[in-house]
């Protein structure tokens, strides 16, 4: 019942139990050990306030990770999505999990203003290891 980083917040894990609902499982869970995941997934989080949490060490780089991720995979809205991208510029979010989420943003985000908000910011991120994709897209960029 102890996760990674990865892998602590339920949907990310393969949990046979929903920790929102009381279930069968309910009164076996050790609640504290998830305590803070539920306090994130029971907030409608702003990328505002994932910003002042981990610039408060409420939450861990990895967590706003996670979370930003989530925000760019359920909103519809462009600027919501532009904003959650920048956040990783300004959050100095740098490690694989962060460039594999910029990178997925950029080979399928439908929108272009989204698409080249991610390709801006991990180009500024990751300038030696985004060079390949970058370079990949503009080869086999459609006119």
């Amino acid at each position: 019942m102890i996760f990674c980083n990865k892998h602590r917040l339920p949907e990310n894990h393969d949990c046979p139990f929903d920790l929102r609902k009381k279930d069968k499982h309910y009164d076996s869970l050790d609640k504290t050990l998830y305590q803070d995941a539920l306090d994130f997934m029971s907030k409608d989080l702003t990328v505002a306030e994932i910003y002042d949490y981990v610039t408060t060490s409420q939450m861990t780089k990895s967590e706003a990770i996670e979370l930003l991720d989530y925000i760019l995979e359920k909103s519809n809205e462009k600027e919501i999505r532009k904003v959650s991208i920048l956040a990783f510029k300004v959050l100095n979010l740098t490690n694989d999990k962060a460039y594999d989420v910029l990178e997925s943003c950029i080979l399928s985000d439908e929108n272009s203003e989204v698409k080249k908000t991610a390709m801006d910011v991990i180009k500024y991120i990751f300038p030696k290891r985004s060079r390949n994709l970058l370079n990949w897209i503009n080869k086999n960029k459609k006119d």
